[in-house]
């Protein structure tokens, strides 16, 4: 899901602070620039309609978060002397609170960066998705063109993994950090500003990229049942076990639920503004209705093909159920339609043809199995409540790469290091491209090389 990003407005860094060395006009100038050019691939992206290039705005952002760390530290130890707070204003995207002038010091300045950053990583992630198209079902892709395009898939669930863990320091770390600092300041900020959204953003990032491993695990299975068979039992060898993805399946229905809950708290917050925008909400909550009907789903298939005579009423009314919660989805065909987040009309095209593809999965698995029960088994169906509560707990694919601030651009000179080094930002190759295998358990999302010692606060400041 592409989701619009918000955009910093002008701003010269070095009319707001005193330098009283006469140290740090050159690293001042280079935090201007830049902050120009993430203003300015911003700017490109907005007018592309959401089809900017995203992985120039995860480059461009990266480069600019070192510069704000610096600026905190120096003014921390007194080597920058703010002579007003900057008058900071960001064009916000995700609530009706549009745009937002404040003077709550530069911590305003680094969560706005830090959500533009996480909001950046999830947009290049959708963008890698889409250029794929249905290449699993394709007549014309290869089985080495499939290998290849399991790939991506990795490298943007790892981006989606990478934009949870940003989302999740940002409402941990640096939002209450700002919260201290500033005290009843706080007032008035936009709602995406709050913890409760960046929390609930981050379980929708780590959401999406549990359907990707999904897709991962799923992508050979349905390559070989497009060419050789039908939908419905029984299954094929190969194919994932069904009781595995229901897990999976029930796991992602438990992230959209949570963020889903923590975006409608957020518009309650006594110290935001604004409400989350209507077409966030809508794909959080059919995206969890989706999610517990395919988790109905493989549970009634794994009933119907490992459960024997004993759980063949069961896996009819499991597929009953997950029949109903996907027909709800399909009867919102003007809400998934209606979609404007980014390329999100053409999203709610997408998850209409696969609620439609699902229910026709699920009607030839529902009439398989009744017509055993109906001449073999003859089993009562047991009640959906009976059934409800057998649910099992999900199962997590992936989890959050925690965000590790990276080393600071500059340091405090009053710490005796002037001659150090400047922090030289990533190459646009390290964004998340080399691949990922879904059951990597590397947690560090580190962009410049790790933590910076001998400077004021090192290891602690944040």
């Amino acid at each position: 899901m592409l989701l619009p990003t918000p955009a910093p407005l002008p701003l010269q860094l070095h009319q707001y602070f005193t330098d009283p060395a006469s140290a740090y006009a050159r690293d001042l100038s280079d935090a201007n620039a830049a902050r120009a050019r993430v203003r300015s691939v911003l700017k490109d992206s907005r007018r592309a309609g959401g089809g900017g290039d995203w992985a120039a705005a995860v480059r461009v952002t990266t480069e600019y978060i070192p510069y704000l760390y610096a600026i905190l530290a120096c003014v921390e130890s007194d080597d920058l002397i703010l002579k007003a707070e900057p008058l900071i204003t960001w064009r916000f995207s995700l609530s009706t609170q549009l745009l937002k002038k404040d003077r709550t010091k530069v911590y305003y300045e680094l969560a706005a960066v830090l959500l533009t950053h996480a909001l950046c990583l999830s947009n290049h992630s959708a963008t890698m998705v889409a250029s794929l198209g249905s290449y699993e079902t394709a007549s014309s892709v290869s089985s080495s063109d499939i290998k290849l395009h399991d790939e991506t898939i990795n490298a943007a669930a790892e981006l989606l993994c990478r934009a949870s863990g940003v989302f999740t320091h940002l409402a941990e770390v640096v939002i209450p950090r700002w919260e201290s600092a500033v005290g009843d300041g706080i007032k008035g900020r936009p709602v995406e500003m709050g913890r409760e959204v960046s929390e609930g953003l981050a379980k929708l990032s780590l959401a999406d990229a549990n359907l990707l491993a999904i897709r991962r695990l799923m992508s050979r299975s349905l390559s070989l049942s497009h060419t050789t068979t039908t939908p419905g039992p029984p299954l094929p060898s190969s194919h994932p076990s069904p009781s595995l993805l229901s897990k999976l399946h029930l796991n992602v229905y438990t992230l959209y639920d949570s963020a889903r809950s923590l975006l409608k708290t957020a518009s309650l917050s006594p110290t935001s503004t604004g409400e989350i925008v209507p077409e966030l909400r809508r794909y959080l909550s059919d995206g969890r209705a989706i999610a517990l009907g395919l988790s109905y789903k493989w549970l009634g298939v794994d009933a119907g093909e490992n459960g024997g005579r004993e759980k063949a009423g069961e896996s009819l009314r499991w597929l009953e159920m997950a029949r109903k919660e996907l027909e709800e989805v399909e009867g919102k065909a003007k809400g998934l339609k209606g979609l404007k987040i980014g390329k999100g009309k053409s999203a709610g095209k997408e998850r209409k043809g696969k609620v439609e593809g699902e229910l026709d999965a699920i009607a030839a698995f529902y009439g398989g199995y009744k017509k055993v029960n109906d001449t073999v088994h003859f089993q009562p169906l047991p009640t959906a409540t009976t059934l409800q509560a057998k649910v099992p707990a999900g199962r997590a694919a992936l989890s959050p790469k925690p965000f590790a601030p990276p080393q600071p651009a500059f340091k405090p000179r009053s710490m005796g290091d002037a001659n150090r080094p400047k922090a030289i930002p990533p190459p646009p190759g390290s964004f998340g491209m080399d691949g990922l295998s879904l059951e990597d358990e590397d947690d560090s999302d580190e962009e410049d090389g790790g933590e910076a010692n001998g400077y004021f606060g090192a290891g602690s400041y944040w």
